[in-house]
């Protein structure tokens, strides 16, 4: 039942009547139409909660689906730049999908073998650092007793020596045992290969299952979301390597032994927007000052607070477009819901997300039927 009916014409008299409600005159028109927007939100609310709630139970299957699309999505430009050259397009697609293979398992396994090779050596050293940084805040200016923070800290090294795989899985909310990261990372292996080189059939697979009046227009949606996800991976991609080699640059420089590892730490967090760029930032400051002391530590956050800023202010409008330009407490909000519902996991894929819909809903709007003819 509608609020009001819709206006009519051509009555009797050629004017139009007004329009008429058939709710209680009693009754506030404005408590109406809060009344019915609050129900319907309260269902949409109810679909979206439910939506969320079978993902993160079938996360096993969903995760690594999710992982291959941005992995394809990463991977569309080097495609599209081998079929500029010439290359057909199944070879161009096998060619993309084998390179960004090759890179992606040499990048974290130089990541992975740097840190093992220099475990003992790091353990060592911020059991040393956490000593230091002890003395100091007891006996300098500041004269704060840190007993729990040295504990809390020695502890958390004890952990790590004694099962370092358990405690890094652990950081994790998605796929977080050996099995699950090996098998989900299967999944995701396969469903890259398939996207990358099948795309089209499982497109138009996806939208058969739409009406055929609507499929049009859902198509349009569908190309104008994929759009926005390869731009923002570009963008994004181009941040964080930039900004990851000029930090492993610094971090080399300070000898610290796992430079490269913290480069990769700089990297993959910087896909997070915002508090991404925090938290390599706070991880990288904290193995400089257990390695190296305050000094080292200091210098190092200097270069990081620069190089985040310059990459905020400068790297980023010259980069990014208006269509993924999204207000900075709009993204700091929906990684903090992503990161409450999937943990990183969740704060990875939360700001992508919401950019897809919103360019889907604007395409949905915008679409146009073509000419007859």
């Amino acid at each position: 039942m509608t609020i009001a009916e819709h206006v009519r014409f051509g009555d009797n008299d050629g004017a139009v009547s007004t329009p008429q409600t058939d709710t209680d005159p009693a009754v506030p028109r404005g408590l109406v139409v809060a009344s019915e927007i609050a129900w319907r939100s309260m269902v949409v609310g109810a679909a979206l909660a439910l939506l969320i709630w079978g993902a993160a139970y079938l996360s096993f299957v969903v995760a690594p689906i999710v992982v291959a699309i941005f992995v394809t999505a990463m991977l569309e430009p080097v495609r599209r730049q081998f079929l500029k050259w010439g290359i057909k397009e199944s070879r161009a697609s096998i060619l993309a999908f084998f390179l960004g293979l090759v890179l992606i398992l040499g990048v974290v396994g130089a990541a992975v073998t740097q840190f093992y090779s220099n475990f003992n050596e790091i353990t060592n050293q911020s059991t040393e650092g956490v000593d230091k940084l002890s003395n100091w805040l007891e006996n300098g200016p500041l004269k704060i007793q840190s007993g729990g923070l040295a504990n809390g800290l020695t502890n958390g090294i004890e952990r790590l020596k004694e099962n370092p795989a358990r405690v890094l899985a652990g950081a994790f909310s998605v796929l977080s045992t050996t099995g699950g990261l090996v098998a989900g990372g299967l999944l995701s292996l396969i469903t890259t290969l398939f996207l990358i080189t099948d795309r089209r059939r499982i497109s138009n697979g996806l939208l058969s299952a739409v009406p055929a009046q609507a499929r049009p227009r859902s198509a349009a949606a569908l190309a104008a979301a994929w759009g926005v996800l390869v731009a923002y991976v570009r963008v994004t991609l181009t941040e964080a390597t930039i900004c990851s080699i000029v930090i492993g640059t610094a971090c080399a420089i300070a000898r610290i032994p796992i430079s490269f590892a913290l480069a990769v730490i700089v990297f993959l967090f910087g896909f997070i927007p915002t508090v991404g760029a925090i938290i390599s930032g706070t991880i990288v400051v904290i193995a400089a000052l257990v390695t190296q002391g305050p000094t080292t530590a200091v210098a190092l956050a200097i270069v990081v607070l620069v190089v985040q800023q310059l990459d905020a202010n400068i790297l980023y409008p010259y980069l990014t477009s208006r269509r993924l330009s999204l207000h900075p407490l709009a993204s700091l909000l929906l990684v903090a819901a992503g990161g409450i519902v999937g943990g990183i996991f969740g704060a990875f894929i939360a700001v992508p997300i919401a950019a897809m819909l919103i360019a889907a809903k604007g395409a949905l709007y915008e679409f146009s039927e073509p000419a007859p003819g």
